[in-house]
């Protein structure tokens, strides 16, 4: 019997920026894919608008290639990139506020979908999408970074530019207000971006940072 190949080892966040910053700068599109999900999810909350999110998290990224070599690992890189996409959307909102609710993208269905599965799931996400979007915006953000992200209070805090405890009092407002909805099939179907989408934002960025 043959042996087994040696799986393939997956490369840490640290040492993709490694490589970038040595110069293989394609490298910077694993990164890319990894994180794309979780910044349009968190801009996603803040802006309360698809294609402002995008822009939002593709600025984000170009932002971030500019000032990787200041990355120090004091915190995670999911942390570090998540933080420089809310400052973004915020800045974003600050400048152009978003009133209405934008009517969402389907997601796309994978070749072994279960159809009436992922219609139930799609119909748990769509409507927590559709509670989470009626939060105010303070507590929409926290309750996207820490029950959907999964960030833990000091990264959110950290995301967010407030105090531990201020986190811990808008989650538990956030959570009571949208306990109705609230799932973890849902929260996983919340704001999906991946497929053409992500596609779209990575060639953008590689694009800007070739420039």
């Amino acid at each position: 019997m043959q042996p087994d190949p040696t799986p393939a080892i997956t490369p840490t966040d640290r040492e993709l920026i490694a490589a970038v910053l040595a110069g293989d700068r394609a490298t910077f599109a694993i990164l890319v894919r990894r994180h794309n999900q979780t910044l349009y999810r968190a801009s996603r909350a803040i802006l309360r608008d698809d294609a402002e999110a995008e822009d939002a998290v593709q600025a984000g990224w170009i932002s971030a290639y500019r000032a990787l070599a200041s990355f120090r690992g004091d915190a995670t890189f999911r942390t570090w990139i998540t933080r420089i996409v809310v400052h973004e959307a915020s800045a974003r909102l600050r400048r152009n506020r978003r009133l209405d609710v934008v009517p969402l993208e389907e997601t796309t269905m994978t070749a072994d979908a279960d159809p009436a599965r992922d219609a139930s799931t799609e119909e748990l996400g769509r409507a927590l999408e559709h509670e989470i979007d009626a939060l105010p915006e303070g507590l929409r953000s926290v309750l996207v970074l820490r029950d959907v992200l999964e960030l833990d209070t000091a990264e959110t805090a950290t995301c967010l530019g407030i105090a531990e405890e201020a986190v811990r009092v808008r989650l538990h407002r956030a959570r009571h207000a949208v306990a109705g909805a609230m799932t973890a099939t849902g929260a996983a179907s919340v704001w999906r971006f991946d497929g053409d989408r992500c596609d779209r934002v990575l060639a953008f960025v590689l694009a800007a940072i070739e420039v």
